[in-house]
């Protein structure tokens, strides 16, 4: 069944270079522009959206339409501007004390895959250090008016810090959010590859006239496919910029890439991500990596299933429809069992915000996450369950 010709035109601005004459075609159809404009800002796609339709087919689209998309593409640059301005000052501190720190995501990933440092929604700053510098970063980001958007007791620190791959910080400044990861991913996401390990291979790039540190090639394709393999490719904006990102990197050692997708234990995640640049782009994938990662072809499949829902699956899935993910896309089942297992009994922020426990108990966290997420779920069943009623009685 062909798809709503806004979700067409969205698949067709989706890359760095578009073919005008498809977008032209679209622009001439009958479109929800309410439609059109709230898919592409949940796709992450509007400043991508705003330059091909306007150098495209400016003269094909209402007024209106052009001016909203104008204001938000304005509104974004100044936000990532001012992104750019925090991440540098944030990035020379660490550094200047001795911190080793990568940059990756927001700006520098737009300017490596588009061209162009506005062209990602403008979102939050992301850095990587190292666990072992934690603390000291703490101190020197909370020195210069940044402070931990989470209130957590010594035990709870000690717990995410083992459990969990990020925390933020905030300043009053513009509410500016920074993610200082010591991590790549949660340890209940497994997939091999640490922090330490890509801290080791980083290279050199410029920003803004700045030069800084961030993944090296082989490194970033695999935390793109581990990042959105993570959040079950629910962003078309993160299939785009991983094959504009391949696009941007003719030269990079796939040897290298299945070498190290295997010693993580990845090689579907990443078949996966490669698979899902070969299903939206037109960017040229040698077909022994594909065969070498996918040789039975199940993410291919799979590709087309996401192909097929991507624009009907919105907001974070939930953990029985992420463990049924993990079955299909990690290596090994015992890994999708263990994170199953993870996200039953390690205890998050939410447990703690539900019941305060002195230190000495905190250990009881981990009976006490089953039991609330056990009664979490019961009324969750129970009001699904009244409204199927509702709804019966109703017909």
């Amino acid at each position: 069944m062909k798809s709503r010709p806004e979700n067409e035109l969205i698949l067709s601005i989706a890359r760095r270079n578009i073919d005008r004459e498809e977008v032209r075609a679209l622009a001439q159809t009958q479109l929800d522009f309410d439609y059109l404009f709230d898919t592409a800002r949940a796709h992450g796609l509007l400043p991508l959206l705003q330059k091909h339709a306007t150098t495209a087919a400016g003269d094909l689209f209402p007024n209106h339409f052009l001016s909203r998309l104008k204001r938000e593409s304005v509104f974004n640059s100044q936000n990532v501007l001012r992104l750019i301005a925090r991440q540098l000052a944030i990035y020379k501190l660490l550094k200047q004390n001795g911190i080793r720190v990568a940059i990756f995501k927001g700006p520098l990933l737009a300017q490596l895959a588009y061209g162009d440092i506005s062209l990602r929604q403008a979102g939050d700053i992301d850095v990587l250090i190292s666990r072992e510098q934690f603390s000291r970063a703490r101190d020197l980001l909370q020195s210069s008016g940044y402070q931990m958007t989470l209130e957590l007791t010594s035990s709870q620190l000690a717990s995410h810090l083992t459990n969990h791959c990020e925390i933020q910080f905030m300043t009053d400044e513009w509410l500016t959010l920074l993610d200082l990861h010591w991590d790549l991913k949660p340890p209940s996401f497994v997939f091999k590859l640490s922090a330490d390990e890509v801290m080791s291979r980083l290279q050199s790039v410029s920003l803004a006239g700045t030069e800084v540190q961030t993944f090296g090639s082989e490194d970033l394709v695999l935390y793109q496919a581990m990042h959105g393999a993570k959040h079950l490719w629910r962003r078309l904006e993160w299939i785009t910029s991983m094959a504009e990102s391949l696009r941007a990197m003719p030269d990079v050692d796939w040897d290298t890439i299945v070498a190290r997708a295997k010693n993580a234990h990845g090689t579907r995640i990443v078949g996966l991500g490669l698979r899902l640049v070969e299903r939206f782009s037109d960017v040229h994938l040698p077909s022994r990596v594909l065969a070498g990662l996918d040789s039975a072809g199940e993410m291919r499949q799979m590709s087309t299933r996401i192909r097929e829902q991507i624009f009907s699956n919105s907001g974070a899935a939930d953990s029985t429809e992420a463990n049924l993910y993990n079955l299909r896309v990690m290596d090994r089942k015992r890994d999708a069992m263990l994170a199953a297992l993870h996200a039953i009994f390690v205890p998050t922020v939410t447990d703690w915000q539900a019941l305060a426990l002195p230190d000495q108990f905190h250990s009881l966290y981990y009976a006490f996450r089953p039991l609330r997420l056990s009664k979490v779920y019961s009324n969750t069943i129970w009001q699904r369950l009244k409204r199927v009623g509702r709804t019966e009685r109703s017909g």
